[in-house]
């Protein structure tokens, strides 16, 4: 049960009441997409789908200490760690998006084509590392921004933000990634029997999805942020909880259940032998 703390209470970590049912609702909403991603991954063998299985599990613990923070609202640990998990947990979500295009690359074209001067191979380390700094800044940002004392916290939250800035550049030039390996597809297919086109395919339509769920919560955290801590906006968005929901956990919900669904395990199954494949009409053009 939640205990609400008057607002102007200083040990009281939040400035609205939490919701104990939905924050218990989210858990089990996250704890389910985590144990059919534990699932799926161990089913098709595919080990690199532990990156979005850690995303699933950062966002189910987020709320499970948000219900512990809101049952004990003047506990500064479990709401630390709740505002960190639900900051970070995408960037997992983010990094397995990367992840995926590269083995699509490998899978779905011939070996060393290069989408944008970058190979299949090196593009999933090349952005995770990159996703690995937004990281590190983020988390450094946060941390900071944890502080009792405004100046140090204001400075934090500007940390954070170009954070999330360098974050969204990076899936920008990713998005477009995506578009010249759908022409790359296209040409390489005409020469591929039809049933072996619509896989990748609608795994780059999922892919894609779950980048423009990212920048929605990346814009709504910019928002937040970037606003000034007296202005009407922020002070709107620092007091209705519904804002976590709908700006955060909602979209990284339906990320998560995107892949759920349509699961790359299925669509690497269908990875066509390339050897009959008449690779110099491939190479006819410029790519």
């Amino acid at each position: 049960m939640t205990k609400c703390l008057p607002l102007n209470d200083p040990t009281n970590q939040w400035s609205y009441c939490p919701s104990t049912a939905l924050a218990a609702i989210f858990a089990i909403l996250f704890a389910s997409t985590l144990f059919c991603h534990i699932f799926q991954a161990y089913r098709h063998r595919k080990a690199f789908c532990l990156v979005i299985i850690l995303g699933a599990l950062s966002e189910t613990l987020a709320f499970a200490f948000r219900i512990l923070s809101a049952r004990h609202p003047a506990q500064k640990g479990s709401y630390d760690a709740s505002f960190l998990l639900v900051l970070l947990a995408p960037l997992a979500i983010n990094a397995f998006d990367y992840m995926l295009l590269g083995r699509l690359i490998m899978a779905f074209l011939p070996n060393n084509t290069k989408v944008l001067g970058v190979k299949g191979s090196r593009m999933g380390m090349l952005f995770v590392c990159s996703d690995i700094i937004s990281f590190i800044v983020q988390i450094g940002g946060g941390l900071v921004s944890l502080s009792k004392k405004a100046s140090t916290a204001k400075l934090g939250l500007h940390v954070v933000t170009g954070g999330l800035i360098f974050q969204q550049i990076l899936i920008a030039i990713f998005i477009v990634m995506t578009f010249r390996f759908t022409y790359k597809l296209k040409r390489f297919n005409s020469f591929q029997p039809s049933s072996s086109r619509h896989g990748p395919r609608r795994l780059l339509y999922v892919l894609r999805a779950s980048l423009c769920l990212i920048t929605f919560r990346i814009i709504c955290r910019l928002v937040d942020f970037c606003t000034s801590q007296t202005s009407s906006v922020h002070i709107y968005i620092d007091h209705h909880e519904f804002f976590v929901y709908v700006c955060d956990a909602g979209p990284m919900f339906i990320a998560l259940v995107l892949m759920n669904i349509w699961h790359p395990g299925k669509v690497f199954k269908e990875k066509v032998a390339y050897a009959s494949v008449p690779y110099q009409e491939y190479q006819m053009g410029r790519y």
